[in-house]
C-alpha cells in the first residue's frame, strides 16, 4: 500500500504515452463509446486499455485488458546511466503496474520491434508507431542561412532520460559554439549543462517542466539541425521510432547514432545522417552541413517527406477501433 502511494507521486497527471499512442488520433473515440479513467487508462466495450500505468485511474473494470508498453522497463530500471529518479519510477510506477496488468492482458501493444519480441510469449503482440498532432515543417527557415542573415538553430530534443547519451557530445557542442558565432544550441532546461557552458549566452533552454509544457513550448519552433545520439543499451535499443516524427515536425537535418535500430530508416530515406558515437565524427558531420546550407535545407526536406510518411493517425484509428471495439463511423 505504501509503496503504491509513493508510485503516485512519480506518475505525472499528463503523459506524452497517452497523447502520442492514442489521444491524438483517438481522441474522438471519448465521444463514441470510450472513457478516459485516469491519465493513461481508456475503457471501451472491447476492454481496458492501460498505457504504461494504471495510476490515479482507481479499481480497473472487470473484462479484457489491453496493455501498452512503450519503454524496456525492465532493462531501464537496472541501467545506471538513465538519471537515479527516474530508475525510480520505472521501478516503482512502469515495473510494478506491468506486473500487476500484464498478467491479465489478453493483448499486449508495443511501440517498437525490439518490444514486440520480448512480449511474443507472453500474450498477443501488436506494434503501432506514435502520431502527432500537426505536419512537418516547411524548411522556408533554411532560406536565411546562405547569405549569413540568421541563427544556426542546433537542437537536442532528447529528455533529461537521455543525460548519458547526450555526453560524447558536449566537447563538440562546445567546440561548435566556439568556431560558429551565429550557432545557438538548444535543449531542455531539465538538463545539466558542463560548467564550462552553464552560463554560456547561446545555450538555449527549452521549458520543460512536464509534458504540456514542453508540447506548448515546442509549438512553432524552427531548428536547422537536430542530434539524436544514443548509446548502445538494452533500453535504447527499444526506442520507438519518435524522433522519426519529431525532427520533421520542426524542419531539421537530423543526425541519428547508427547503433539505434530505427536509424536505418533515416538512413534508407536519405532523411538523415547516420554515425556511429565516435565525437570526432559528428564534428565533422555537423560542419559539413553548415558549410553547405543547400545540402542542410535539402536533408531537412527529406526528413520532412520521411516524417509525413510515419505520421499517421490512421494504423492507431484502425488498432484501438478494432480492440476497444470502437465504431469508426460513429466517432468521426
Amino acid at each position: 500500500m505504501f509503496q503504491r502511494a509513493l508510485a503516485r507521486l512519480f506518475a505525472a497527471p499528463d503523459s506524452p504515452t497517452a497523447d502520442l499512442y492514442f489521444l491524438n488520433a483517438c481522441g474522438d473515440f471519448l465521444n463514441a463509446g470510450v472513457r478516459q479513467l485516469g491519465p493513461t487508462v481508456f475503457a471501451g466495450a472491447g476492454g481496458c486499455l492501460v498505457m504504461r500505468h494504471d495510476l490515479h485511474a482507481g479499481a480497473l473494470p472487470g473484462g479484457r485488458v489491453i496493455y501498452f508498453v512503450d519503454d524496456a522497463v525492465e532493462e531501464g530500471a537496472g541501467d545506471a546511466s538513465l538519471p537515479f529518479i527516474y530508475r525510480q519510477k520505472l521501478r516503482l510506477v512502469e515495473r510494478a503496474a506491468g506486473r500487476r496488468v500484464c498478467g491479465r492482458a489478453a493483448t499486449v501493444v508495443v511501440s517498437s520491434p525490439a518490444l514486440a519480441r520480448r512480449f511474443a510469449a507472453v500474450a498477443e503482440t501488436r506494434l503501432v508507431h506514435p502520431y502527432w498532432s500537426g505536419l512537418p515543417a516547411d524548411p522556408g527557415h533554411h532560406d536565411a542561412l546562405a547569405d549569413g542573415r540568421d541563427w544556426i538553430d542546433v537542437a537536442y530534443l532528447g529528455s533529461a532520460v537521455h543525460r548519458s547519451d547526450l555526453a560524447f557530445l558536449w566537447p563538440v557542442v562546445e567546440d561548435l559554439l566556439s568556431a560558429h558565432r551565429r550557432m545557438r544550441f538548444h535543449l531542455s532546461e531539465r538538463h545539466r549543462v558542463p560548467a564550462a557552458l552553464a552560463r554560456h549566452p547561446r545555450i538555449v533552454r527549452i521549458p520543460a517542466r512536464g509534458w504540456s509544457i514542453y508540447r506548448a513550448a515546442m509549438r512553432g519552433r524552427r531548428f536547422h539541425l537536430a542530434l539524436y545520439p544514443l548509446m548502445d543499451s538494452p533500453f535504447n535499443r527499444a526506442r520507438s521510432l519518435n524522433k522519426l516524427i519529431e525532427h520533421g515536425l520542426v524542419g531539421a537535418a537530423p543526425v541519428y547514432s547508427r547503433c539505434w535500430p530505427e536509424a536505418w530508416r533515416a538512413e534508407a530515406a536519405g532523411a538523415g545522417l547516420v554515425l556511429d558515437n565516435r565525437p570526432d565524427d559528428w564534428r565533422a558531420a555537423i560542419e559539413s552541413l553548415v558549410a553547405r546550407p543547400e545540402g542542410m535545407r535539402a536533408l531537412a526536406m527529406r526528413a520532412g517527406n520521411l516524417a509525413r510518411t510515419l505520421n499517421q493517425p490512421g494504423p492507431q484509428r484502425q488498432l484501438w477501433a478494432e480492440l476497444m471495439e470502437v465504431r469508426l463511423d460513429a466517432a468521426a
